[in-house]
């Protein structure tokens, strides 16, 4: 049984990046663009999602540039789930800063969405991560 073949996907708000009832979660909150079929939002992340001192988990970074390009696709195209993604980290994440994530659909074809999105400083722009992923959409 493939996606295509599920029930719609539903959000009981427990989603660990930007679940509303979720109170070990992230928090995201997330705003959205038609203009560029973007996604956005601006989160600061708290010490308990540290890696190493003072830097954000790479699993994390990865976890904010997921969620915000799934929810560009959710918003823009329709439901969908990740199959795969490629993440590039240019810099550290650092914790306790105002961080810009922003991801946008890239291409559609068929049943597929291709969507990209980075993690920037907020107060600089300046990117720390970036990626790539390709999502499945439901028929």
């Amino acid at each position: 049984m493939g996606l295509a073949d599920t029930p719609p996907l539903d959000d009981d708000g427990l989603c660990f990046a930007c679940g509303r009832h979720n109170p070990h979660g992230l928090g995201m909150r997330v705003s959205y663009d038609a203009a560029d079929q973007s996604a956005w939002c601006r989160i600061s992340l708290p010490g308990r999602f540290q890696g190493w001192a003072g830097i954000a988990h790479g699993g994390v970074v990865s976890t904010l540039l997921d969620e915000i390009m799934a929810h560009a696709v959710v918003h823009h195209v329709g439901q969908g789930m990740t199959t795969g993604m490629e993440t590039r980290f240019r810099a550290p994440v650092p914790l306790e800063t105002e961080l810009l994530v922003r991801g946008w659909i890239s291409a559609t074809r068929s049943r597929q969405a291709l969507a990209q999105a980075t993690v920037a400083l907020a107060e600089t722009g300046q990117v720390l991560a970036e990626s790539q992923a390709k999502f499945i959409l439901r028929r």
